[in-house]
């Protein structure tokens, strides 16, 4: 028996908590990614002769990819729609991070930051989109309040599992365990998504009235 197809404003209140659930847990991922090489420097610094000049330039490089990936991701979203923009942008990253544990030079990690700083630049628009897209209206506000502070709680446990992480598999390891789990993450998407459709949201009448434009002259 196929079951029928729904949309987003069909969703029971349970459905709409687990897709917010998994945006927060996303936001989550897209933190830890990118700490992994902060909080286990001195790990691969010690193996790898890094100075902090050579770690400088690798934060460098990330947030100079992330910079102008942003320039372009909100469109990519919108284009995509966040039923395919979640799991490609977060198994896009997931890739990029397990790339770091078969990195040896530092032209591999440069590459790889680059890459990981532009692939996790999706998170943001992606986030934002998918709960303007399945919060009502008068709870999106509160949506974006509790992601944030998620995220900041993220941030502060990731430093204290990361080390743990790393004891049991090695820092290379690490890498490929927080690349694995966004990979699962994609998967769970494309399961709890896979019978509802994401449609646009009625447009109101201040928005009917609004020119549309070119994406270019915003450039």
């Amino acid at each position: 028996m196929t079951l029928p197809i729904k949309t987003v404003a069909q969703l029971s209140a349970r459905g709409r908590t687990l897709l917010f659930a998994l945006v927060v847990t996303a936001g989550i991922l897209n933190l830890v990614d990118r700490q992994i090489i902060a909080v286990l420097k001195p790990t691969i610094a010690a193996d790898l002769g890094w100075s902090d000049d050579d770690y400088g330039t690798l934060a460098a490089w990330f947030q100079g990819g992330a910079a102008f990936a942003f320039l372009f991701t909100g469109w990519i979203v919108d284009k995509l729609g966040v039923k395919w923009a979640n799991p490609i942008g977060v198994a896009a990253w997931s890739i990029a991070a397990m790339a770091h544990g078969w990195a040896r030079s530092m032209t591999e990690f440069v590459m790889i930051r680059v890459s990981l700083g532009a692939t996790e630049a999706m998170g943001t628009p992606t986030g934002i989109k998918t709960i303007a897209s399945v919060l009502p209206k008068n709870w999106r506000s509160s949506g974006f309040g509790a992601t944030n502070a998620a995220n900041s709680i993220g941030a502060i446990l990731a430093p204290l599992a990361i080390p743990g992480v790393a004891l049991l598999v090695g820092w290379r390891g690490t890498f490929v365990v927080a690349g694995a789990l966004g990979l699962a993450w994609a998967a769970v998407w494309l399961i709890a998504t896979r019978r509802l459709r994401f449609t646009s949201q009625p447009v109101g009448a201040a928005d009917a009235a609004a020119p549309v434009g070119d994406y270019g002259p915003i450039l």
